[in-house]
C-alpha cells in the first residue's frame, strides 16, 4: 500500500464519525507515530477539517465531509457476495430490502460497473436449494432490532419456544447473529433476568419499548454468545479430521482445549444445554464419539435406542 492509499483510508475511517486515535493507525498500517503526524497534515492540506479530541483521537467535522468516493470493482464485488447471502435468507421482507439495495446501486454506478454487476449477480449462487423452501415466512422483523440498538429502546415480543408455547417477552438486544441457517437476537430478558437467545423465525408482533436501556458492562462478548461459564457443562469429544472444521465454525459451545490425533481430533468445550448438543451432534453421525461427561453418553445412547425403536 503507498502512501495515497493509505491516506484516502485514514480519510474513511476518520468520516465515519469515530474518533480515531494515533495508536490504531500505528497499529492498523504498520506506521509510525511521526508518519501519522504527516499523513494527517497533508489531509489537512487538502482542505479537510480534522480535529483532535484530548483522550479520544482524531475526527472530522461534520460539516467538512467530503462525497464518497465511487466504487471499484473490488469493493463492488463484495458488496454483491454479502447481498448474496442476505439474498439467500428464508425471510421475504430481507430479501426485499436486499433486492432494492442492489437496485439503487446499479442505478448509481456507471454503465461498466453495471455491466459487472450483472455478471457477478448471475455468477453467485448462495445456498442455491433455499428454493425448497415453498413458503418463506417473515424472520422476527430484523430491522426493528436495528432499531432498538441505534435507539437504545428495549422491544417486546410474542416468542414461541421449542415445546410451541407462545409468551410476552421484553428483552433489551446486545447482539443479531447469525447460526448457519437462521438468525438470532440475544439480549437481556426482564422476565428471566438474565441473558437469552431468541431465533429470529419464532417472533411475531415486534415493538419498540419508550423504555431505554443501557449496555450491560457486566457480560462479556463470550458470555453473550455461549453463556456465563460457571452455568457450563465442560464435554468433550473426538472428531474426524475432515469434519473438524465444520465442527469448530458451527459449534455453539466455548472450546477450552483441542488435542490433534493420528486419526481424530479430540476438542473439548463448554455447553449449558445438554439435551440441545446432544441432538446437535447428531449431525456428524458416526464421525463423533462422546468421551464426556457420562451424563451425555447416557442421553446418547437413549437417544439413538428411541430412533431405532420409531424407525
Amino acid at each position: 500500500m503507498n502512501s495515497n492509499e493509505r491516506r484516502l483510508k485514514i480519510l474513511y475511517l476518520l468520516q465515519s464519525g469515530k474518533k480515531i486515535t494515533s495508536r490504531t493507525l500505528m497499529d492498523q498500517f504498520g506506521i509510525s507515530k511521526r508518519t501519522v503526524f504527516r499523513d494527517i497534515r497533508v489531509i489537512q492540506e487538502l482542505g479537510v477539517p480534522i480535529t483532535h479530541y484530548p483522550d479520544m483521537g482524531y475526527g472530522v467535522l461534520r460539516d467538512g465531509l467530503i462525497p464518497a468516493i465511487m466504487f471499484t470493482f473490488r469493493e463492488l464485488s463484495v458488496i454483491m457476495m454479502g447481498l448474496s447471502f442476505v439474498r439467500s435468507q428464508v425471510d421475504h421482507e430481507m430479501i426485499r430490502d436486499a433486492e432494492n439495495v442492489v437496485l439503487k446501486i446499479r442505478s448509481a454506478v456507471p454503465a461498466p460497473l453495471q455491466l459487472q454487476m450483472n455478471i457477478l449477480e448471475s455468477k453467485t449462487l448462495v445456498s442455491p436449494y433455499i428454493k425448497n423452501v415453498e413458503k418463506r415466512e417473515s424472520g422476527g422483523d430484523w430491522f426493528t432490532l436495528c432499531s432498538s440498538f441505534v435507539e437504545k429502546r428495549s422491544v417486546t415480543f410474542d416468542y414461541r419456544d421449542r415445546k410451541n408455547q407462545t409468551s410476552r417477552r421484553t428483552i433489551d438486544p446486545h447482539l443479531l447473529v447469525h447460526y448457519t441457517d437462521h438468525w438470532n437476537v440475544i439480549g437481556y430478558c426482564h422476565d428471566r433476568k438474565a441473558l437469552r437467545n431468541f431465533m429470529l423465525y419464532r417472533i411475531r408482533n415486534i415493538n419498540l419499548t419508550d423504555k431505554p436501556f443501557l449496555k450491560r458492562h457486566d457480560f462479556e462478548i463470550d458470555d453473550i454468545l455461549y453463556g456465563r461459564s460457571e452455568k457450563n457443562i465442560p464435554v468433550t469429544v473426538r472428531i474426524g479430521h475432515e469434519k473438524t472444521f465444520s465442527f469448530l465454525t458451527e459449534l455453539p459451545g466455548r472450546v477450552t482445549s483441542q488435542s490433534n490425533q493420528k486419526e481424530y481430533n479430540q476438542i473439548s468445550f463448554l455447553i449449558d444445554d445438554l439435551d440441545f448438543i446432544n441432538e446437535w451432534l447428531l449431525r456428524f453421525g458416526k464421525d463423533v464419539t462422546i468421551c464426556s461427561p457420562d451424563t451425555l453418553i447416557t442421553k446418547r445412547k437413549k437417544m439413538l435406542q428411541n430412533l431405532i425403536d420409531n424407525s
